[in-house]
């Protein structure tokens, strides 16, 4: 009866130390590789998810330059329309080839002082003031010129049209003079001012 009791014992002694042990390991051993499997699973989720992004971001940038020389020719435009120097002599030449291959007599400007623009923060305004003289099918199309094809960006103020021969050509029998008073825009790139007159 008392080798029963003691191999009882054992048994039961035995089963606790056996259940103490798979605990011990599953706690110790197993458990922590569950949860490093499952962090790996999760890290894997992430980059998975994070290459899909970046294959969309290769994808697009691949689509953006097969369009480079569209961009540059974009940015050429925009230089254009917004420089960084002061060439206001050069700029008001311009406008007065333009007038004259219109047939319209654009000989008088003035352009004085920068200012800040309040509609672009980066760029600076310069305001000009320039008289057409011409019939008015051609003093429309320089209007239409000054804003769409010649590439400075320049804003309209205020327009003036009187009839009437002022600047003293009298080879257009029924003239009309325009005095227009505009804004040119530059990006900031030094604080000088300008002062032109032309006649």
């Amino acid at each position: 009866m008392g080798a029963l009791r003691s191999d009882r014992l054992w048994l039961f002694g035995g089963l606790a130390l056996t259940a103490v042990l798979i605990a011990a390991g599953w706690f110790l051993m197993i458990g922590p590789k569950y949860t490093e499997a499952s962090d790996v699973r999760a890290q894997a989720e992430d980059a998975s998810t994070q290459l899909s992004t970046l294959r969309t971001q290769l994808s697009q940038l691949k689509a953006d330059s097969a369009n480079l020389p569209d961009y540059a020719s974009l940015l050429k435009k925009y230089k254009n329309a917004l420089p960084t120097d002061d060439d206001i002599p050069t700029f008001l030449r311009q406008l007065q080839t333009m007038g004259t291959n219109l047939g319209l007599g654009v000989n008088a400007y003035t352009a004085t002082g920068r200012d800040e623009s309040k509609a672009v923060t980066a760029a600076r305004e310069l305001p000009i003031t320039l008289t057409a003289e011409g019939n008015v099918d051609d003093i429309s199309t320089f209007i239409k010129k000054l804003q769409t094809t010649q590439p400075r960006a320049v804003l309209i103020e205020s327009t003036d049209l009187k009839q009437g021969n002022t600047l003293g050509d009298a080879s257009d029998p029924d003239p009309f003079t325009l005095t227009l008073t505009l804004n040119a825009f530059r990006l900031k790139s030094s604080a000088s001012t300008t002062t032109v007159t032309t006649q």
